[in-house]
């Protein structure tokens, strides 16, 4: 069996430099990664780590570009893969078999050596991090990385972040560009070269399969590799579509004229199905706003109700004052009557009580006046149904003046 060290690299632009700094430094407390065994994250270990105060990839990209420790055309916007790579993250996989055998110290020994090793390969690039993980499960991809690793081992691995610095000769000034730094012919191989003469050799490692073509195919990181795999499953489906349609558009040629379909009117009926689904669900939207005004309207009418019964109660009561001013009204009104059918032969006494009951009248008048006419603001406040209750039992009595009359006939 061959005992191969991977190494890869990886870009990330702006918006996803959060990406590998949450999963080297295990920020998140719940991972979507379930190859994590978070009981073994006590053994990771960092054994560089340039960040300040607690900063994240980009924060310490920003200051370090702000300073003018680099220089360079940033390019933000677009299509991804024409903007410009913040930092490049080496993941290093040495041989289950033989890491596996290493005591925790000759395993960040061995690891070291890899990072001083690629420090001396690439001398302007930046490190902002390196982390040994010993807590995740591997699971190859391609055939080749699974004919050398164990399926769902956990093997400890490396993971270095960096700023891709490279110099410019003609400007005489160190800037950022990842591709720059890979530039030229198999530059990837050369590499793989230098990493196993400089330290693959002193362990024992094989060198692996070189390849003159299809590097990047080889190294394609895990997303790129589910696109491409999803790409290719999308291209056959649509074929299987398009033959599909084909084949339902020759069979609807033989159909009967009366019996005969139009298969291509399948997305008028879907455009149809979702105006209908469109106003189905305006119309339970609206029914829901008219339900809601509904209760709205019959609170309302149990407030209306409350106010009506109060000031009907309050009628009541004034009623009831009113009743009793009647009364003495009318029994002053009997004394009066009896004042002046009696013959009183000293006319000077007779007068004297004349006047006073007189006074007494237009007392008791005024005051049921007064009372009469607040009772009447009091109605005009209320519904009409009780206005016309009211009139019919206190506004429609006989005068008070004919009543008198009619008294004064019986004392006759």
């Amino acid at each position: 069996m061959a005992y191969v060290c991977i190494a890869r690299h990886k870009g990330y632009i702006k918006s996803k430099t959060r990406f590998p700094y949450q999963h080297n430094f295990r920020t998140l407390k719940n991972y979507r990664n379930k190859n994590i065994n978070a009981t073994l994250t006590h053994l990771n270990s960092c054994i560089m780590n340039n960040l300040k105060d607690g900063e994240t990839y980009l924060a310490a990209f920003n200051r370090l570009y702000k300073n003018g420790v680099f220089k360079g055309q940033l390019k933000v916007q677009g299509a991804e893969d024409k903007q410009t790579k913040f930092v490049d993250e080496f993941l290093i996989y040495p041989p289950y078999e033989i890491i596996t055998q290493m005591s925790l110290e000759e395993q960040e020994a061995f690891f070291k050596k890899v990072l001083q090793a690629l420090q001396k390969y690439f001398p302007y690039m930046i490190i902002l991090s390196a982390h040994i993980h010993r807590d995740e499960v591997f699971h190859p991809l391609d055939e080749d990385m699974k004919a050398l690793f164990p399926e769902g081992k956990i093997t400890p691995h490396m993971h270095i972040v960096a700023i891709p610095i490279v110099y410019d000769k003609k400007k005489d000034c160190k800037k950022v560009s990842i591709t720059e730094l890979w530039k030229g012919k198999f530059s990837y191989r050369k590499f793989q070269d230098y990493m196993y003469d400089t330290v693959g050799k002193e362990y024992g490692f094989d060198r692996g399969e070189k390849h003159d073509f299809g590097e990047a195919q080889k190294h394609l990181d895990v997303e790129a590799f589910k696109l491409k795999e999803a790409e290719k499953s999308l291209n056959k489906l649509e074929a299987d579509i398009i033959k599909k349609e084909q084949e339902l558009a020759e069979r609807a040629k033989d159909l009967e004229p009366e019996e005969h379909i139009n298969l291509f009117n399948i997305i008028d009926v879907k455009k149809q199905q979702k105006s209908v689904n469109y106003a189905l669900k305006l119309e339970k939207e609206k029914n829901a706003l008219l339900q809601k005004e509904k209760e709205s309207l019959n609170q309302a009418l149990i407030e209306k109700d409350e106010v009506i019964l109060a000031k009907t109660q309050e009628i009541i009561v004034q009623r009831e004052k009113l009743s009793e001013l009647e009364k003495e009204l009318l029994l002053e009104k009997e004394i009066t009557n009896d004042i002046l059918n009696i013959q009183i032969s000293d006319e000077s006494v007779r007068r004297v009580q004349l006047n006073e009951a007189k006074r007494k009248i237009k007392l008791y008048d005024l005051m049921v006046r007064t009372v009469t006419e607040f009772l009447s603001k009091l109605i005009n406040k209320c519904p009409d149904f009780i206005k016309e209750l009211m009139n019919r039992e206190l506004l429609h009595k006989k005068d008070l003046s004919i009543e008198r009359n009619m008294n004064h006939h019986k004392g006759r």
